[in-house]
């Protein structure tokens, strides 16, 4: 296991890394994407456009990060502790994002949220298989 998520025994998404070079993107899906499907499908259509060359770059900020996505990689920033930043190449963030959805989608209101996030978007969800 290098990076594994996992539902607390109150709920919340949590995440466990065995390589600590992992932890602050897992800090990021937990703190900030947090358990919000729509949330997750937003940052998986980014990543996937990105990586498709439909889209150059995006910038996101929540509750604890900020994160400037492109195809050289996702940089994060914590807001609140400026130790706590790395960069990560857009490959890897795909595949540790698609991880995330399937904790996320295996609760209640995943196919809901696809929905609402296609008809949002006048297109279909650029997601990877699930």
């Amino acid at each position: 296991m290098l990076l594994e998520f996992y539902w607390s025994v109150n709920g919340t998404a949590k995440y466990r890394t065995t390589d600590r070079r992992l932890a602050c993107l897992g800090m990021w899906l937990t703190d900030d994407i947090q358990s919000v499907h729509d949330s997750c499908l937003d940052l998986l259509a980014d990543l996937e456009d990105i990586a498709a060359g439909r889209k150059v770059s995006e910038s996101w900020e929540g509750n604890a990060w900020a994160a400037e996505l492109s195809a050289e990689g996702v940089d994060l920033q914590c807001l609140w502790r400026d130790v706590l930043s790395a960069h990560y190449p857009l490959g890897e963030t795909r595949r540790v994002v698609a991880q995330y959805w399937r904790l996320l989608a295996a609760k209640p209101g995943r196919d809901p949220a696809i929905t609402r996030w296609e008809e949002r978007n006048c297109r279909p969800h650029p997601r990877p298989s699930f």
